[in-house]
């Protein structure tokens, strides 16, 4: 507690002496919003956060008489995303622009730390040209698979998660833009990327340990296709990732004996995406999603550990993965925005058949397929004041756990869905 009021104050300062500063090449800009929501789930669901995070409805659990346990509606309301931002303009370093920008809100970094400050974005960035041809960014920010630029517009903290990624890493990312060809532009990026927030899961449970101790970051590249009609820029990109962890060091046998454990695994992850404006009043964006182990970016995904080999003193790892696909729909000015969003997820290795004791880390391996359908709208009195309700139905199909001698495998059972009712109102400063 005593933290957070300092940084608040901390901030509160920055801003009053803002017009001191800018005449001495420094300018600090504070603002946020807070923002209230009031949801209800027609059943338990798999989340985080108070369950504000939501991912997909829990399996059915039944009572002695056939009753579904988790068929049990629950409400809930928080103001934990009120937000903080400040934006700090430093002077010209040579011909770079430099600036840095911190923004935190109130979601906590566990499930325990919920209404406490978090640090969401923290980043210094210097930019050539004069619009930003070259940028350079260093610091904590969206994983390079969350494209800002195209986020669904719809306001419960998950974002679209499962089928869209939603994730903060600390990284290092260069930006080039190629303006040409008329209003056209070449944008590509290459970033390298670390853990802290969104670790995978393994054998000591949740941990950046996993691609720390494989002495590489996380890779990613990127690329988009820019055209602009006045003010407004449509864009169609693709993208790869690869990450390489190694889950275990050593390994201990029934005699307390330790034998190193060098084995890694490759993970790798593409996307096709964009956004498209009609009648500058329309905004369609989209995006699909190719990869395994995506746990770490909110989504389907993770990775198999089989049992260790007593001859060669080693695991075996099996990525296992999903494809997802999703489209948001929505007006972007005027008073009344209605807008929706969409989006299916598909277990790639559901049915897989596993060797008695291997373990399995990740989401929704026991899923075989999973949709959404939110539809939102959103009314805008005042530039500073919205407000919002939205609907948003998921349903996940499940699988029935089976075993075949020595081994045990899902097959597909039965579908279980939530609606969940959402009001919020934001307040911009």
């Amino acid at each position: 507690m005593k933290r957070n009021i300092l940084i608040v104050s901390l901030l509160f300062l920055l801003a009053v002496n803002n017009s001191h500063a800018q005449k001495e090449g420094w300018g600090y800009h504070f603002s946020g919003f807070v923002d209230p929501q009031l949801f209800m789930d027609s059943r338990q669901v798999v989340g985080a956060r108070e369950s504000e995070l939501l991912f997909y409805p829990v399996p059915k659990d039944l009572d002695a008489e056939g009753n579904d346990l988790n068929a049990v509606p629950n409400l809930n309301m928080l103001a934990i995303t009120t937000r903080l931002r400040l934006k700090v303009d430093a002077p010209m370093l040579g011909e770079w622009s430099t600036s840095a920008y911190v923004e935190g809100d109130f979601t906590g970094s566990t499930e325990n730390g919920i209404n406490m400050l978090r640090l969401r974005h923290a980043y210094v960035q210097f930019e050539r040209g004069e619009m930003g041809e070259r940028r350079l960014l260093l610091g904590q920010y969206w994983h390079p698979m969350v494209v800002p630029e195209i986020m669904p517009g719809t306001r419960p903290l998950n974002m679209g998660m499962p089928f869209h990624p939603y994730s903060r890493y600390v990284q290092a990312r260069y930006v080039r833009l190629r303006r040409g060809w008329g209003h056209t532009g070449l944008w590509w990026a290459a970033t390298a990327a670390f853990q802290l927030d969104n670790s995978p899961l393994g054998p000591a449970g949740r941990s950046t340990e996993y691609l720390r101790q494989t002495g590489l970051p996380e890779g990613n590249v990127e690329m988009r296709l820019l055209w602009q009609e006045g003010k407004i820029e449509s864009m169609v990109g693709l993208m790869a990732n690869v990450e390489l962890l190694r889950p275990r060091r050593y390994f201990n046998d029934a005699e307390g004996l330790r034998y190193r454990i060098g084995t890694t695994f490759p993970s790798f992850a593409f996307s096709l995406f964009g956004c498209l404006y009609f009648d500058g009043k329309w905004k369609l964006s989209c995006q699909g999603i190719y990869g395994d182990n995506l746990y770490e970016q909110g989504m389907l995904g993770g990775y198999i550990e089989l049992p260790y080999d007593t001859l060669s003193h080693s695991y075996s790892y099996q990525p296992f993965g999903c494809a997802t696909a999703w489209a948001d729909f929505r007006r972007s000015s005027g008073k009344w925005r209605p807008g929706i969003f969409g989006g299916y997820g598909l277990n790639l290795d559901f049915g897989k058949k596993l060797e008695n004791g291997s373990s399995v880390y990740g989401r929704g391996f026991d899923i075989e397929h999973l949709w959404r359908v939110q539809p939102q709208l959103g009314y805008y009195p005042t530039d500073w004041l919205n407000f919002f309700v939205e609907i948003e139905y998921t349903a996940a199909r499940y699988g029935e756990k089976l075993t075949e001698g020595n081994l045990s495998f899902y097959r597909s059972s039965y579908t279980v869905s939530n609606t969940r009712f959402i009001l919020s109102a934001v307040l911009n400063f």
